[in-house]
């Protein structure tokens, strides 16, 4: 759907997140073939707006402050689209648990749900949901201290799916050797500057790509400065044709407390189609060895939206991975990302939200919580990222990422260092080329420790 938006700042910048919510949208400022033009007029203090496709035209005039905007914006596109374009009513950043926290802390649980319900335009299922994730998630985060995140860029094959820094391995073997040397040299800088400066570090999280991809020696090097380090510490294990006992030896002596094992959907069919290449036993089978390896909490993710699912299909899954020892389970909406091979939903709309709703009940029913959730462009009807777990196996790195409610120093290519306090950080990116990053990563490293010393100056 060829859209044509035409607004002044700032409210074209606000109004475009409502206008991708519609299935396919694409937005121009200026085109003379359009199918939906929605018009945008600033007055003194209102703002005149008109949505037509040249048969359906609705006009209304609203103060021109931020909610009333976007409130009457979301209700004209959904008498345009004969029915809400969004579950999720006018929330649409990534991270809504940061509105759902201020509006608890402010007013308490129940007049939250209300708000969002009534003010931010929420069905009451959504506003439910979110203000659960932020009642068992936030009560965790802490007031001082730091995350480290470690990136292993290298995968053994891309997913379709996939837009995260994912590099082929193969084509990466010649620098694997060096890009572990460096990688653990700058986290043994960060974590020494660390300790001595008295920056407390609550979590460390290994992801990727797949950190399994490196072989158990080259991951027990990169690891070997965190070894023992007294912390949450999470390694993805995501790729199952990938882990083996020795990478398990090796976290287990590294002092590693949480493992993810991922197959997105555990049914051979569906696994081929998305361009996994490995087997649901194959899985199964890792699975099984990572929990009996007794490392801590295994997690399990999930994407509602895959080819071959069902309702009842995806609630049985669920329950054999609960019943296989994970205690942690993750439910992605399958997001359509511009760095992926893939182009369009696998699954029509109402597919998605009911096997969504089949899930939520099913880990419901087995004792796992919500407690960290966010969203993303273009997922599947409208969805949501939630993370389920049992009482007392919640992911701190993943609450405190998704609530920005701390710095985050990264390591590696393509890893991102949030710097600062409070409401306010700055990003610092690593590049994502493994080649630049070895060429930069002292450089970058620098910008790090000096924003260590300088905040240990700034603490009172």
């Amino acid at each position: 759907m060829l859209i044509r938006f035409q607004a002044p700042d700032p409210w074209w910048s606000r109004g475009v997140q409502l206008l991708w919510l519609l299935p396919q949208a694409q937005i121009e400022k200026e085109t003379k073939n359009w199918d939906l033009a929605v018009l945008v007029e600033e007055g003194s203090r209102e703002l005149y707006l008109t949505v037509t496709d040249g048969n359906f035209r609705e006009q209304r005039v609203v103060p021109a402050l931020p909610r009333e905007f976007l409130q009457a914006l979301f209700q004209l596109l959904s008498q345009y689209n004969l029915g809400p374009i969004s579950p999720w009513g006018i929330l649409t950043g990534v991270r809504p648990g940061k509105i759902a926290a201020g509006l608890i802390s402010r007013v308490g649980f129940d007049q939250a749900l209300e708000e969002l319900c009534a003010n931010w335009l929420l069905h009451r299922d959504k506003a439910r949901l979110l203000v659960a994730a932020v009642n068992h998630g936030y009560p965790l985060l802490r007031k001082q201290g730091l995350s480290i995140y470690i990136s292993v860029p290298f995968c053994p094959s891309r997913c379709d799916y996939c837009s995260f820094a994912s590099l082929p391995l193969d084509r990466w073997r010649g620098r694997v050797d060096s890009y572990v040397r460096q990688g653990a040299a700058e986290l043994s800088e960060l974590l020494l500057a660390c300790r001595r400066q008295g920056h407390p570090v609550n979590s460390i999280y290994v992801g990727g790509g797949t950190p399994t991809a490196l072989s158990p020696r080259q991951l027990e090097a990169l690891l070997a400065p965190a070894a023992g380090w007294e912390c949450e510490f999470t390694v993805e294990a995501g790729r199952p044709d990938t882990l083996t006992q020795e990478h398990l030896a090796v976290f287990k002596e590294a002092g590693v407390n949480r493992i993810s094992v991922n197959s997105q959907y555990p049914l051979d069919s569906t696994l081929a189609a998305i361009g996994r290449r490995h087997t649901a036993k194959q899985f199964y089978s890792s699975l099984d060895m990572a929990v009996s390896a007794g490392l801590g909490t295994v997690n399990s993710d999930l994407i509602v939206g895959l080819p071959g699912q069902t309702p009842a299909g995806f609630a049985d899954v669920i329950s054999s991975l609960a019943a296989a020892g994970a205690g942690n389970i993750t439910i992605h909406a399958l997001a359509l990302k511009r760095g992926a091979e893939l182009r369009q939903q696998y699954l029509d709309e109402a597919e998605s939200k009911e096997i969504a709703e089949a899930a939520y009940d099913r880990l419901n029913s087995l004792g796992f919580q919500p407690y960290y959730l966010y969203r993303q462009r273009n997922m599947a009807s409208n969805l949501e990222n939630v993370g389920f777990g049992l009482p007392g196996s919640y992911c701190y790195y993943n609450i405190a990422s998704i609530a920005e409610s701390e710095p985050v120093l990264g390591v590696g290519a393509g890893a991102v260092s949030k710097l600062g306090q409070g409401d306010s950080f700055l990003p610092l990116v690593n590049p994502r080329d493994v080649n630049q990053y070895l060429a930069r990563s002292e450089d970058l490293l620098l910008r790090k420790l000096r924003w260590l010393q300088v905040d240990k100056e700034a603490r009172p």
